[in-house]
């Protein structure tokens, strides 16, 4: 059976490493990847009108998207934007997408603090009953990762 990942994409650190780790688990695993990015913004009406800086949006979240899949080797992934509450429409996103899983990335804590923060995988907890997945930060230039879960 072949399993549904939703990762949470913006161009930010956090954004970044979710989509790094998103591309090499749906490779390894033979997942289906959908890369959604949400603006911040307030939709008005529900009706298929568009305001101006809604359609600005828009435009620049495609952009984005295709962007960043083609940098990081995933342009067959799937692309959803939407605009609004970050959490309550990347659940709705993962909803509708049938989503085994979502990704998404965590901010460094600093040297002497452990453990991943994600402010969008707390939010996600009350959003959806779909597993959230916190990705690490990527390793800082001139730093290496350790490759045996020892320390860095």
């Amino acid at each position: 059976m072949r399993g549904t990942m939703v990762c949470s994409v913006s161009d930010t650190e956090e954004g970044r490493s979710a989509l790094e780790l998103a591309a090499g688990l749906s490779k390894r695993l033979g997942l289906r990847l959908v890369l959604a990015h949400v603006a911040s913004g307030i939709t008005l009406n529900d009706d298929d009108s568009e305001s101006v800086s809604m359609k600005a949006s828009r435009e620049g979240a495609t952009r984005l998207l295709d962007r960043l899949a083609a940098e990081y080797g995933v342009s067959a992934a799937e692309r959803r934007h939407a605009v609004g509450d970050e959490a309550a429409r990347l659940g709705q996103i993962a909803a509708e997408e049938a989503a085994d899983l979502i990704l998404v990335g965590s901010r460094p804590r600093g040297r002497l603090r452990r453990g991943l923060v994600s402010k969008l995988a707390d939010q996600l907890e009350t959003e959806t009953p779909v597993p959230v997945v916190i990705a690490p930060p990527r390793a800082r230039a001139g730093r290496l990762a350790a490759t045996n879960g020892g320390p860095r």
